[in-house]
């Protein structure tokens, strides 16, 4: 008797385990409704969204990263340009300004200082002043926060001037005050720094 009611108790388990199988694929094979379609792509594009952001966004870094690196390895080797899309001065009035006339390069011991606006001839021809000669008294710094500062003076034919460059933290922005020595006005650039030979740049006249 024993046997047979438990031969009957594990017939009924394996009838049950079946059942429920065979219930779970109908349901997971049961096609969905236009509605549950709908929900389900929506999302999914969410979800291809956000992995896209987080892609570009991490491109992004990358590409940051890499510009920074370029411009602190183009100033410590002393071969570099700052071209400037921004000038203004000591009392913070700002003139928005074409990269390839304002700059300051370096490329060696030698340095170039350049203040131009376009539709002005100036003496220099771009509107402005251009600054040609040889630094001394160079001191290259990097601080705590990965940064790297540079300051130095430049001897032209007809003004010395004290020039200090803030390379930033992250990408390859930095400021620069250009100081003239021998009349005392201060002007300052903001703009990227990249090496010579991927800068773009007019140079202007310079009088000796």
């Amino acid at each position: 008797m024993k046997k047979i009611l438990f031969n009957v108790f594990a017939l009924l388990v394996v009838m049950c385990i079946s059942f429920t199988n065979t219930f779970a694929q109908e349901t997971s094979e049961k096609p969905l409704t236009e509605k549950e379609q709908r929900k389900l792509d929506r999302k999914k594009a969410k979800e291809e969204r956000k992995k896209a952001k987080e892609l570009a966004k991490k491109q992004a870094k990358a590409e940051e990263e890499a510009r920074y690196k370029m411009a602190f390895e183009a100033m410590k080797t002393q071969n570099f340009v700052l071209q400037a899309n921004q000038v203004y001065d000591r009392y913070g009035n700002i003139a928005q300004v074409t990269n390839t006339i304002n700059f300051i390069k370096m490329e060696g011991n030698s340095c170039v200082v350049q203040l131009g606006f376009e539709g002005i001839v100036g003496y220099n021809g771009v509107g402005g002043i251009t600054l040609d000669g040889k630094i001394s008294d160079l001191k290259v710094t990097e601080n705590e926060h990965g940064g790297l500062q540079m300051s130095f003076n430049v001897q032209g034919s007809i003004m010395q001037a004290a020039v200090r460059i803030n390379l930033n933290g992250a990408d390859n922005w930095a400021d620069a005050t250009v100081r003239a020595q021998t009349n005392n006005t201060e002007v300052k650039f903001r703009g990227n720094v990249m090496p010579t030979n991927l800068s773009s740049i007019f140079q202007g006249n310079t009088p000796y």
